[in-house]
This record gives C-alpha cells, sequence and structure tokens, in this order.
C-alpha cells in the first residue's frame, strides 16, 4: 500500500499551537522537508537516535569528522588560537591514538582556520540579533530571532560543504529579517567548505527582494503542506534541477546524480525518503519534483549575487 493514501485533512499541529510559527521551526522544516512531516506528527524513527559508543576510535568517518571540525571552528570563531583548539580536540578522546589521529586533528585545523578566517573577515563590528513578530495572512504570525547579523548582512559559517540546505536555512532567515525590518538592504553571507580541497566557498544572497513578506509567505505554505504529506521536495535531488534548469542543462539528469546511489548513497537511500517511496525508488515517483523545485529554489537563485 502507499505510505499515505491521500493527505492529512489539516497540518499537524500540536494541541496548544494557535497557528503561530517559529521560525526556528520552519528554519528545521526545511532542513529536510520530508522528515519535517515526521517530524511534525513528534515521531522519533529509528535512524535518528545515535548509539553512544565507548570504543576507542582507530579511524573517523565523515560524520565524525564533521564533528571535530565544526567544534574547532567554534573554538576559532571565539578567539581560541588554532593550535589550542587541535589541542582541545586532540584530547576529547573522538580522534583515533598517535600520530594517525595527530594528522588528522592537523588537516581539521587547516580547513577550520580557513573557514574562520573567511567569516571573521565579515565581522568586524559587533554582532547584533533583531527579533521579528511578522504577520501573516490568516491572523497567523511568524516570530522569531535573526542572529547573527553584522551590520546589513547575516554572516553564517559551517565545516559542511556548502551547498543548496546551507543557502535555504540563510535565505529563509534573510528573507524573515527583511520581512520584520523592511527599512535595511538586508544581505546574507553564507560560507562553508569548497567543493573540493580545504578553501572556504562563500555565496552571497541579496539585498532582499522587494516583495519578501510574499516569498516568505510561499515558503509557509509549503511547510504547511509538508506538514499535511511529504513533499517531493528532497533537498540535493531538487536543488539539482533548479540549478540545472536555470543553466539550460538537462534537469532530469543532473538530479538524477543527487538522488540515485552508486558508489556512494544517494537521496534515494536516505531512511526517511525509503520509508516514504520505498527502496531503490527511482527518480520518476517524485512527480512534483519539477514545480516543488522551481518554487522553491528560483526566488533564491535569482537573489544571489554570486561567489565572493
Amino acid at each position: 500500500p502507499p505510505f499515505l493514501a491521500a493527505p492529512l485533512a489539516s497540518p499537524v499541529t500540536r494541541s496548544a499551537d494557535d497557528g503561530d510559527i517559529a521560525l526556528a521551526d520552519l528554519v528545521t522544516f526545511f532542513k529536510d522537508p520530508v522528515k519535517g512531516f515526521f517530524r511534525a506528527l513528534d515521531l522519533t524513527l529509528p535512524w535518528d537516535v545515535d548509539a553512544v559508543s565507548d570504543a576507542m576510535p582507530v579511524e573517523i568517518d565523515q560524520l565524525e569528522t564533521w564533528g571535530v571540525g565544526d567544534r574547532m571552528l567554534a573554538d576559532m570563531l571565539r578567539g581560541i588560537h588554532p593550535d589550542t583548539a587541535r589541542e582541545i580536540e586532540w584530547r576529547r578522546g573522538a580522534l583515533p591514538p598517535g600520530q594517525l589521529g595527530w594528522r588528522k586533528a592537523t588537516e581539521v585545523r587547516e580547513t577550520a582556520m580557513n573557514l574562520a578566517i573567511a567569516a571573521l573577515t565579515h565581522r568586524q563590528v559587533e554582532a547584533k540579533a533583531y527579533d521579528v513578530d511578522i504577520s501573516l495572512r490568516g491572523g497567523r504570525g511568524l516570530t522569531g530571532t535573526v542572529t547573527p547579523v553584522y551590520g546589513d548582512r547575516l554572516v553564517t559559517v559551517g565545516y559542511s560543504r556548502l551547498d543548496g540546505k546551507h543557502l535555504l536555512e540563510s535565505w529563509v532567515r534573510l528573507l524573515a529579517l527583511a520581512a520584520g525590518h523592511p527599512d535595511h538592504n538586508w544581505t546574507a553571507l553564507t560560507i562553508g567548505r569548497a567543493p573540493r580541497g580545504s578553501q572556504a566557498a562563500q555565496r552571497l544572497l541579496g539585498p532582499a527582494v522587494t516583495e519578501p513578506l510574499g516569498l516568505l509567505t510561499d515558503l509557509v505554505d509549503l511547510y504547511d503542506e509538508g506538514r499535511r504529506a511529504p513533499l517531493h521536495l528532497p533537498l540535493k535531488t531538487s536543488f539539482a534541477w533548479a540549478t540545472a534548469t536555470r543553466q539550460g542543462q538537462d534537469p532530469k539528469a543532473e538530479a538524477v546524480k543527487k538522488w540515485k546511489s552508486s558508489r556512494y548513497p544517494g537521496e534515494d537511500a536516505d531512511p526517511a525518503h525509503v520509508r516514504v517511496w520505498g527502496e531503490h525508488a527511482d527518480l520518476d515517483v517524485l512527480t512534483g519534483l519539477p514545480a516543488l523545485a522551481e518554487r522553491l529554489w528560483f526566488p533564491l537563485l535569482d537573489s544571489e549575487r554570486g561567489p565572493m
């Protein structure tokens, strides 16, 4: 049988929910719209639970490497010297023993240092936080806090390789900032690792479009739709589709590269996607992908000012 015979009659809400939306919930939903449906049901699925290992690591995988790098980056942004950040991580016990672990720590330190330098270059003034309380149609409200903002620019940095997921998070916050405080020409700079190597990549969105409230309202509509039924909107696949369409390439061919598993797992192997569409599902099961990809990503791509 299909996972869901028909969309739920209304978006999932908690019993005390008055219809208002927290900005943090909107951002979290768009980090993984398919999983957002399960999260709206307050379900913790088995693959969401990480086991705690008490074994000494001999080698670390990509996710563990990301954790090491993310902590080092956070330390450097707080003003800790890169060498000290490496020593702190070394003593944490998450790295392999001996020279193997020290070489890994040094490699991660270099990457984190490049990211920290790129971020601190745009963080020369004191960071501010802006509260937003935005009225949506139907009497609903969107509330939250946008931070860190430096002058007129939201500057975010992470240890992950920079891709659509990170741009989308910055985009949601930028629209909230522009709709809540329309008296500024806000921009959003997103910094992450380059597709290859240890250098930093940067992409700039904005100044904010002239109708941020309309675009933000459409994102809320997608949020509501995604709580009624899983959206045909896997992020990497949909971003590849939209980007290829804008560049005059074959969108299906580019989307398949992100969707289908080959040497490395694709989005078809994501547990939430397997639960909804089955194992090794073909891209054609995502019948709503083209329209949804354009609806979500085109406004963002229109706002992009290119790499910096």
